[in-house]
Formats: C-alpha cells, structure tokens, sequence
C-alpha cells in the first residue's frame, strides 16, 4: 500500500508536467535575472510607478502588484533608456505582478535592456 501512495505521487507529478503545471523551474522557459529598476507602468489610463524584481526574454515581474486583470495590456517605460514595452499581465498576487511581453522582438530588447542597466555595476 505505502510502495502504492509514492507511485501514484510520481504519476501525478509527470501528469502536472504534461498538462504545463509542474514545479516552478521547469516552467521557466527563459533565463531570468534579477534587476532591481525603477519603471512607469501603464495600465488603461493609470501611470504606476513600479520596480521591476526580474526580467527574462519573455517577461518581468514588477513589483508592487498593480491594479490590473489577468490578460490586460500593460505598457512598461523604463525612463533612464527610455525603452517602451507592451506586455500583457499573467499573473497577480499580494506582493507583484507577472506579465509577458507582446512582441517576439522583445528578447532582443530586453537581452539588451539588462546588459545596459548592468553596466555600471
């Protein structure tokens, strides 16, 4: 019975998996770094001052949470390089918000934006 309820752990896990639930690390399709940077987030007509917690080529987390849905489009202007980003929100909990960017370009952009803001460290 015991040898049973640990099989049956690891079937549920490799289903988790398929189904694009499993463990947060193997979610993370891109490398993320951690960034700490002031940003200007909008959301409809509402500016937001925000920071920015991590960055990858597919996304960010900022931080406070802000006043946004799930699927909403967000533009994020980071005011020292003056780059503008859309970006659609995907997640939102008491501490940040999660959001994905909108153009495959991003990547770039962002590869870029992290190299800049580390530069002078």
């Amino acid at each position: 019975m015991e040898s049973e309820r640990h099989g049956g752990g690891a079937m549920i896990k490799s289903l988790m998996s398929l189904i694009g639930l499993g463990s947060k690390e193997n979610r993370c399709k891109y490398e993320r770094y951690p960034i700490v940077a002031p940003l200007e987030v909008t959301v409809g007509y509402k500016s937001f001052q925000c920071e920015v917690e991590n960055v990858s080529a597919g996304g960010l987390r900022l931080s406070p949470a802000l006043e946004a849905e799930i699927g909403e489009t967000i533009t994020i202007l980071h005011p020292k390089s003056e780059l503008s980003l859309e970006a659609t929100v995907v997640g939102v909990d008491p501490s940040g918000t999660r959001a994905q960017f909108n153009s495959d370009e991003a990547g770039t952009v962002v590869s870029v934006w992290v190299r800049m803001l580390h530069e002078g460290e």
